[in-house]
């Protein structure tokens, strides 16, 4: 395959690349980089940031990947002003509260000004960026949430306007009353959080984590939300110990999330990753996610009395290494305003429960339409169940209901859901666990039109049984190839399966 190289964001001090080689996340050679005639960097990651520009620059960047080069011709943005925090008493040390010198910094910056964060550990409640500015956080510099609760306020529901009602907080795709956030970006466009330090929202057992189903003052607080946004990139930097989701996009469009690390303990409650809910043309590059619950879930809400949700649609998802999290890429639950049009390609997923994993049930509502989902050129290692669909998930209190389990056909009506035209291409899997493909279905509204093409299943013989998804009658399994039931429409073609148990594939009700 031809190399290709992506320009994802030109900041005034960085340069983001996406290098498309046919490899997953990583290269197996490296990429070197010269900067003007000088060899500037050496990666095997198919994301690179390379920092350290200067402001307002002409650079040409020399790109050596295997035996192709490239060469690029780029200017960093301008930067009329540069505001240090320590010049508004912020101090750094860890002990010192921070935030109302960070959030008079942020105030006083200038339009495309940044807010510079230099190495130190910064100690701070919550903080309210804007439009048209820059937050750099540095290598070594670290913003970490205080873990005192009291310190984060709260957030409304819905922020009431003459110009349509915002959502500033959600919980379980609901809008719901939230501590803010550590870093808060409300109806924000043009903005950049970029840098090699790090932001830790500080969540522990004995705080943030003590009640993960039960509201404080309101529901836990996420480490980065972005609410009503436009042309946001978050670039480069980690994310750590989030009270609950990590980066929370809601109702927002055209982001750019690349090359970031996003970690937090394998037993924390509901630390997702990235979660898309309600928004237009994402991409996620270049991110290393290992977390205590899905690593990138794709939502569009519940139905409530606000009516419907707007969907989501047009995500791509690129060269990412997802680890350990219930799934890698996930669509669902809350589905309401509908998923359209997701693309996950080049990544590879490591020791999570499911690969891709699709989620909804009855009562999402008519509008809960998931419709072109795709996945391609993707390497599983140690996964449980490579790729799932249920239609009757369970998880909830809403779930429980007895309509939702009831494996019956039920009429068709305002809360059926649907699921269709699900292609997977090139997926490579090792050591499975559990079961290769699991597809369930509703009866009275099948799963309609999936596609796999060159898919290879090698099963792990020392792996124990469990259950591949979350249902009611859902029976653990071992080494389960296929199964398949309530399905309209099916094409597979060159499966390859070594060490399965019993029938390689099962089928009910399948078209």
């Amino acid at each position: 395959m031809a190399t290709a190289i992506d320009i994802l964001a030109v900041g005034a001090r960085s340069l983001t690349l996406e290098i498309r080689n046919g490899s997953s996340y990583r290269s197996a050679e490296p990429h070197v980089f010269w900067l003007d005639g000088v060899p500037w960097r050496r990666d095997w990651l198919n994301v690179v940031t390379l920092g350290g520009l200067s402001p307002g620059r002409l650079y040409r960047v020399d790109v050596y990947s295997g035996s192709e080069h490239q060469v690029l011709q780029l200017r960093t943005l301008d930067e009329p002003c540069l505001v240090d925090v320590r010049e508004f008493g912020a101090m750094g040390d860890g002990t010192h509260d921070d935030t109302a010198a960070l959030q008079a910094a942020i105030m006083a910056c200038p339009v495309a000004g940044t807010v510079l964060l230099p190495a130190g550990t910064w100690l701070s409640g919550p903080l309210f960026l804007k439009s048209d500015m820059q937050l750099h956080l540095v290598r070594g510099a670290c913003l970490l949430g205080h873990p005192d609760i009291d310190r984060w306020p709260l957030l409304p529901a819905l922020l009431r306007s003459s110009q349509g009602d915002q959502v500033l907080g959600s919980w379980e795709g609901q809008p719901a009353r939230c501590h803010a956030s550590l870093v808060n970006a409300l109806g924000a466009e043009r903005l950049c959080i970029e840098g090699e330090g790090s932001i830790d929202g500080n969540a522990r057992f004995d705080t943030w984590w003590s009640r993960p189903k039960t509201p404080f003052l309101g529901w836990r607080p996420r480490t980065l939300l972005l609410a009503n946004c436009r042309d946001v990139q978050v670039i480069g930097i980690a994310l750590r110990n989030s009270p609950s989701w990590t980066l929370h996009a809601l109702r927002s469009r055209q982001l750019m999330l690349a090359g970031l690390r996003i970690d937090a303990p394998p037993d924390s409650p509901n630390t997702d990753g990235i979660d898309i809910e309600s928004c237009e043309h994402v991409r996620i590059a270049g991110a290393r996610i290992s977390t205590g619950d899905d690593c990138i879930a794709i939502k569009s809400g519940k139905p409530g009395p606000q009516g419907t949700p707007p969907p989501s649609r047009g995500i791509r998802i690129g060269n990412c290494l997802l680890q350990r999290g219930h799934g890698a890429v996930v669509i669902g639950s809350e589905t309401a305003g509908g998923i359209h049009d997701v693309l996950a390609e080049h990544c590879r997923f490591e020791g999570t429960d499911r690969g891709l994993r699709v989620k909804t049930r009855r009562g999402r509502g008519r509008a809960a339409v998931i419709d072109g989902v795709a996945l391609r050129d993707v390497d599983m290692d140690q996964v449980g169940t490579a790729f799932v669909v249920n239609s009757f998930y369970h998880c909830d209190p809403d779930g429980r209901a007895p309509h939702v389990g009831d494996r019956r056909a039920l009429p068709v009506d305002e809360g059926t859901p649907s699921v269709r035209n699900l292609s997977l291409s090139n997926v490579r899997c090792e050591r499975t666990a559990h079961a290769g493909i699991y597809v369930l279905g509703l009866p009275e509204q099948p799963v309609e039109n999936i596609r796999i093409r060159n898919f290879r299943l090698r099963f792990d013989p020392d792996a124990t049984p469990a259950c591949p998804d979350m249902a009611e009658g859902i029976e653990p399994v071992l080494g389960l190839g296929v199964f398949l039931a309530n399905v309209r429409g099916l094409s597979i073609e060159g499966l390859d399966m070594q060490g399965e148990q019993g029938i390689p594939i099962s089928k009910e009700n399948v078209q």
